[in-house]
């Protein structure tokens, strides 16, 4: 559990290796059923394409013009 809460995206997989390291032989299962036991849950990282070089320009223009809106108001 403390792996867990020092590293949030660490896998099952990790956290088995871990405690193989340690001596400790488990299963992923056994890990992913204490996890849930403890309330927590896994999701996947959602994969977010890289901007464009159009799109990286179209925001640096927009914040460039924007700039300065919260003095006007």
């Amino acid at each position: 559990m403390r792996t867990v809460r020092n590293q949030p995206r660490a896998t099952r997989e990790d956290l088995v290796n871990d405690l193989k390291a340690a001596g400790t032989i488990v299963t992923k299962k056994t890990v992913g059923n204490t996890l849930r036991r403890e309330g927590l849950k896994s999701c996947r990282v959602r994969k977010v394409p890289l901007l464009k070089k159009a799109h990286v320009q179209a925001h640096l223009k927009f914040a460039s013009e924007h700039l300065n809106d919260l003095e006007e108001n």
